[in-house]
């Protein structure tokens, strides 16, 4: 018979294999560079420290790159400088794309990247008070027409854990959504359906739920597509311009894996805890698929970082492809 692999003993090869590959500072416990730009190939780094690319993660919610207090006074070191921050590989992945250095993807080229990219999710909140908390995905691509966008949700080891699926109120009540988006029936009933499960990484469901309202809320109601508009500064007011609601969109949840794993990333299905890779296709297969209709939105929702480094790894600069394999394990080292 054969032997599972663990995907949680997996997840700590890889962070054992970056203390290895770099050097932390002692007061870190291993587990934090002393600066951000020490996790960024050397090629990207001057992007992220100025430009429009620092100013996208300043703007996000998730306190990429800045050191910070929070309310009970405690000192938090900005995630970026994180070994499993999973914001730097997935900005260490895409940030070359563009106009000169343009990525090919599904016949699709693609040639401008955004990070921290916010899309409406409720209109209002349970009080009916106007709601401005966007979800943030992590990126964006647009192709060189601007009439395809593909969505990336980067996980790196937060899926391996558990943690439960929390939505507010608002997520219950037809009224706090857009109301010409055509799946709000259906929203409600995956929000009630995930509520509070925590034995897996619910989370992400609810995180996916919630960039699935964000991503057909532009693509059918003409409010949402406007608070898009106006809440993005950082793409192009000609881009923008060309999005609308017959602009092709399409979703994927890029997660890191051992490349060795193979299809044991979605575990075994008769077990209690089921991984994240099962809930995924579970919520694909039952609900998503079932409900919208929207088949090229669901068409890569599931994607490792091993199987798209195979696809692409002979796009990027020069030197690239060498150093995410060595940092992060993307092909069979064995």
């Amino acid at each position: 018979m054969k032997r599972k692999i663990s995907i949680t003993n997996k997840a700590k090869e890889s962070i054992n294999h970056l203390k290895k590959v770099f050097s932390f500072p002692e007061e870190s416990k291993g587990n934090y560079f002393s600066t951000y730009t020490e996790n960024v190939y050397v090629g990207g780094r001057k992007a992220l420290t100025e430009g429009k690319f620092h100013d996208m993660f300043m703007a996000g919610d998730g306190h990429e790159l800045e050191d910070y207090i929070d309310k009970n006074g405690v000192l938090h070191l900005a995630h970026a400088k994180s070994i499993y921050s999973s914001s730097m590989l997935a900005y260490n992945f895409f940030y070359w794309v563009s106009p000169e250095n343009p990525l090919i993807l599904n016949g699709t080229t693609y040639d401008k990247v955004y990070f921290e990219v916010k899309f409406p999710v409720l209109s209002k909140n349970s009080n009916g008070s106007s709601n401005n908390r966007p979800s943030n995905m992590d990126v964006l691509l647009i192709s060189d027409d601007c009439q395809t966008m593909f969505c990336v949700e980067s996980k790196y080891t937060e899926h391996t854990h558990h943690q439960a699926a929390i939505f507010k109120d608002a997520y219950f009540k037809p009224s706090c959504y857009y109301k010409n988006n055509p799946y709000r029936t259906s929203f409600i009933k995956w929000a009630l359906r995930y509520n509070e499960r925590k034995n897996g990484y619910f989370a992400g469901i609810k995180q996916n739920i919630s960039h699935i309202i964000g991503i057909t809320n532009i693509l059918h109601d003409a409010d949402a597509l406007a608070w898009f508009k106006a809440n993005n500064p950082f793409i192009e007011p000609e881009v923008l311009a060309q999005i609308n609601q017959n602009t092709e969109i399409i979703f994927t949840n890029l997660l890191y894996y051992r490349p060795e794993m193979g299809t044991d990333i979605y575990g075994d299905i008769h077990a209690e805890k089921k991984t994240y890779p099962y809930l995924l296709a579970e919520f694909l297969f039952d609900h998503l698929q079932n409900n919208l209709d929207e088949p090229l939105l669901l068409s890569r929702f599931i994607t490792t970082y091993p199987e798209l480094f195979a696809e692409i790894q002979s796009q990027m600069p020069n030197g690239l492809a060498e150093y995410l394999d060595n940092k992060y394990v993307l092909t069979n080292h064995t």
